[in-house]
């Protein structure tokens, strides 16, 4: 068994970009069962404030990422 991050980032200029799914769908193709998902995280970006110094802090979701545990059959 193997677990393998899968994720996607997302930046303002560059656009989404995904990782982790091509080795995974490969591997499943191959014949891997999937045994788990685990959770995982968010990544934020801290957007600095536009107006007044008191103004509330803005954050930006800059991506995501979870775990995928693969049994080979």
């Amino acid at each position: 068994m193997a677990a393998h991050d899968l994720g996607v980032r997302i930046d303002t200029n560059k656009g989404i970009a995904f990782f982790g799914f091509q080795e995974v769908n490969e591997r499943i193709k191959a014949g891997a069962k999937v045994v788990e998902l685990r959770p995982g995280s968010v990544v934020w970006t801290k957007t600095e404030p536009e107006g007044a110094p008191d103004e509330k802090v803005r954050l930006t979701l800059a991506g995501c990422q979870f775990q995928i545990v693969l049994a080979d059959s």
